[in-house]
């Protein structure tokens, strides 16, 4: 290096507790995403177990990998008695409480907006995160001896808080964040004697530990970018304002519907093409909450990244062509559930209702003439897959929370219509059935309203209505049977035109209930009778198809009868989270505990690589290059257990036994070591990695497997004992 500066690494006990504050001071940020300050008594705990391991088997000088994994046992068995605890299971079932929370924790990450209720699973999920980083953080700076780059973990909550929700997101977290750092700095290394003058040694260190950190801390901004769309987003984010001036404020999807339905001139909305020549309904956005005032929009999470995967319920993929004609819309149509949108313009989705909202500065005016193309997976569920299904769990309570001011005779009508149901999906059949039969009648003179009088009226005493009514009869008797239940708005499949695309108008407009059921996820219903007939999946008599793709029509359909001869067994219950496949398959957490512990056997040979290409590294000065090789040769004989024998290196090269092409590279490699230590004229290091690449060759040749697989998953030279300081 040009100023000759040579970092010392200074590992002291009290190194593993500064870590741990630093660690622990990175976490103020998730302040702004969790609610309360439990999260930082729960993960100071587990910070505390790990620094004060450290620090207490360092003082006793022992090997330094020995040290990290004694940290992670440590770490680890609080890590599971913590779950056992939360989960309320005992000691007897840690993986299944590890399992249980984790699912629980996820869920609360997915349907939560920030600042999350800190649930069992959610504390526990940041637990076992604080665990993996503070450990992360003592590989790197005590057995990797590379403390700048701990900036990538220590910073890491800080870069996700600050793209989750940057503006709720304070400056001043940054200042814990660089203390915690620059603590950890002080406390990990010190200045080699080499820099000539106070203000340059100064002055270069500093520089040499800027251009690291700011290596890493690209590194730490790139994960917060690949995790922030997986934690809870409050109302305020950078994709979710029209300005300076606030988020984004959506309308009322219902007060449109209304219009478009009762419009006297009709007029197209868009048209579009299906991959495969069926017609589908064109969703705009759902509304999980129905209240005495009716149903209405949550606050959504919006992202502009994650949009695949956000759904991962099987189905049919479909490609669409959409164009849209001149018409507003701050909503995008697209067939639930989209995959991904080809589009102009800035967009931004809610993956709680996958809805997709116009986020740019002109967004009201981005669907004009617009052309797009989505991908989406059509919910394709066979009749016997509903009837067979039991209602999900893991999803916002909202959705099954019944309004009040229902009135009492509306829970007996519901227990009367699904009185021969044993399953979820059987009642929900059942329900959609019964709202189809001529009992009801399909008015557009009915009053828009869906509160709890309306429903209760519509279902006692009017039953006529149309499509929002239905549908929140529809989504209210669900959730009298504990389904979870949404209205979704949007527009009808509309009608083929001679050239094969679908043409959708105005008067298509229509809401319509979708059902969440175990393994089959959000599924559409069509109870209102104004359409040729209900989905197919849901119809006895037709075979399963991608999606829905009746028309409407301008009278009732036939007549329907109320379900008759259903199984009578009780319904089991299916909200604790079960391993996907039968009891036969292993569950997704054992596959998980065995890639750890895949991972942890290949962590000693990592980090023995990590420390070789960092000892031959390029941009070294001649004399701090020559030593790091010759440290590194040292290892390697460690390693595939030969002896090592005290001295200067040139003798040491002489006595060591090595075939001939290795014993020549040694010596070769002592004497630049010794020129460089004791002559002024500096010898070239650029031949130094080559001649330790011919030892550690020699030294394989000359090995058995049994020493070769030893050397490489149990190097020896990472259990040497530390200096004491």
């Amino acid at each position: 290096m040009e100023a000759g500066v040579a970092v010392r690494f200074s590992y002291h006990p009290w190194t593993s507790l500064v870590a741990a504050v630093a660690l622990w001071l990175g976490l103020l940020p998730l302040s702004t995403m969790v609610q309360g300050a439990g999260y930082l008594v729960e993960s100071a705990v587990v910070l505390g177990i790990v620094g004060v391991t450290g620090a207490a088997l360092a003082a006793l000088h022992l090997p330094r990998m020995l040290v990290l994994m004694l940290q992670i046992l440590a770490g680890g068995a609080y890590v599971v008695w913590r779950a056992t605890s939360l989960a309320g299971a005992g000691i007897t079932d840690p993986l299944g409480s590890m399992q249980a929370l984790v699912a629980e924790g996820v869920v609360t990450i997915r349907t939560s907006a920030a600042p999350v209720e800190p649930t069992p699973g959610l504390m526990w999920l940041i637990v076992a995160l604080t665990g993996l980083l503070i450990l992360v953080v003592e590989l790197l700076v005590n057995v990797l001896e590379q403390p700048a780059w701990a900036i990538a973990p220590v910073a890491l909550v800080y870069g996700i808080a600050s793209i989750a929700v940057i503006d709720e997101l304070s400056f001043v977290f940054v200042l814990p964040v660089v203390v915690g750092y620059l603590a950890l700095l002080v406390s990990a290394t010190g200045l080699a004697d080499e820099v000539t003058g106070k203000a340059s040694r100064v002055g270069a260190y500093l520089l040499s530990r800027a251009q690291v950190a700011v290596a890493f801390g690209a590194v730490a901004v790139a994960l917060a970018l690949v995790l922030a769309p997986l934690v809870p987003l409050g109302q305020k984010q950078p994709w979710n304002s029209d300005g300076p001036d606030g988020p984004i404020q959506l309308s009322d999807p219902t007060v449109r519907l209304e219009q478009d339905l009762k419009r006297p001139a009709d007029t197209r909305i868009l048209t579009y093409r299906t991959s495969n020549d069926e017609s589908v309904y064109m969703r705009t956005v759902a509304l999980p909450e129905l209240t005495t005032a009716g149903a209405r929009l949550l606050p959504m999470r919006l992202s502009r990244i994650g949009l695949a995967g956000a759904h991962t319920f099987p189905g049919e993929r479909v490609e669409i062509d959409v164009a849209m004609a001149g018409v507003p819309s701050e909503y995008l149509p697209a067939p639930f559930a989209a995959e991904s949108i080809d589009a102009d313009g800035s967009w931004s989705f809610d993956p709680d209702t996958m809805s997709i909202v116009a986020s740019g500065p002109d967004r009201l005016e981005q669907t004009i003439d617009l052309n797009y193309s989505v991908v989406s997976t059509l919910p394709s569920p066979s009749r016997e897959d509903i009837e067979a299904a039991e209602a999900g769990g893991g999803v916002n309570a909202v959705t099954v929370a019944v309004p009040e001011g229902l009135a009492p005779v509306v829970t007996d009508l519901t227990a009367d219509v699904v009185s021969e149901a044993a399953t979820a999906g059987q009642k929900a059949l059942a329900i959609q059935e019964f709202l189809r039969s001529d009992a009801f009648t399909y008015s557009l003179e009915a009053p828009p309203s869906t509160g709890s009088d309306a429903i209760s009226a519509f279902l006692l005493e009017e039953r006529a209505g149309y499509c929002i009514h239905f549908a929140a009869a529809m989504i209210t008797m669900a959730r009298l049977e504990g389904i979870p239940a949404r209205m979704a708005v949007g527009f009808a499949p509309g009608e083929r035109l001679e050239d094969g695309t679908f043409e959708v108008t105005a008067h298509d407009a229509h809401a319509w209930p979708e059902l969440f059921l175990d393994g089959l996820g959000w599924v559409p219903f069509e109870p209102t009778p104004a359409f040729d007939g209900p989905p197919e999946y849901t119809d006895p008599a037709t075979q399963p198809s991608g999606a829905p793709s009746d028309s409407p029509s301008p009278s009732p359909s036939t007549p329907t009868t109320l379900p008759s001869a259903l199984p009578s067994e009780e319904p089991m219950p299916t909200f604790q989270p079960s391993a996907p496949g039968g009891d036969g398959d292993v569950g997704w957490l054992d596959w998980l505990l065995a890639g750890i512990a895949l991972v942890a056997l290949s962590v000693p040979a990592a980090v023995r690589r990590g420390q070789r290409w960092w000892r031959l590294r390029g941009g070294q000065e001649a004399r701090v290059a020559a030593g790091s090789a010759w440290t590194e040769v040292e290892a390697l004989f460690r390693d595939f257990r030969r002896p090592w024998p005290d001295g200067s290196p040139g003798p040491v090269s002489e006595s060591v036994d090595l075939p001939p092409n290795g014993a020549a590279a040694l010596r070769e490699l002592a004497h630049t070591v010794e020129v460089s230590r004791f002559s002024r004229d500096a010898a070239d290091p650029g031949r130094l990695p080559a001649q330790v690449r011919a030892v550690r060759a020699s030294l394989w040749a000359d090995s058995s497997a049994m020493v070769r697989a030893r050397a490489i998953l149990l190097p020896a030279s990472l259990w040497r004992r530390l200096p004491a300081g």
